[in-house]
């Protein structure tokens, strides 16, 4: 069941960059923990804005490859405590692990082919 459309999931994207630039002071990471959610904050904003949805600036990047490299991601949020060694980071861990649970309901809830993507847009004007 596709709920979140293009736009929705675009709000949610900058939403999560935001999370994890403010999480660290927030929640008092462990240095390495913070390092590592400051560079997914802005990586993932960065994603955003050249993704090709409605709240994407550049646009280059097809909604549905988003999808598919957010996935890869959210399996990386569950796993970086571990990988990167701060899993005793209580505070650290958990928001990581919810994260890329978060990120992965999203992605199985949103429409990467909805009204509002480049690959819909050409559709319709495909078939008028």
């Amino acid at each position: 069941m596709k709920v979140l459309d293009p736009k929705t999931h675009g709000f949610l994207d900058y939403a999560l960059a935001l999370a994890f630039l403010i999480a660290p002071a927030v929640f008092d990471f462990s240095e390495r923990a913070t390092t590592l959610a400051y560079a997914i904050g802005v990586v993932h904003l960065g994603v955003s804005l050249i993704t090709r949805y409605p709240l994407g600036i550049l646009k280059w990047v097809p909604f549905p490859v988003h999808g598919a490299v957010e996935t890869l991601m959210a399996v990386g949020f569950i796993l970086a405590p571990w990988l990167f060694g701060f899993s005793e980071d209580a505070a650290a861990r958990n928001f990581f692990v919810v994260a890329g649970v978060g990120v992965l309901a999203i992605v199985f809830l949103t429409d990467y082919r909805g009204r509002g993507t480049a690959e819909a847009d050409s559709r319709r004007v495909s078939h008028a």
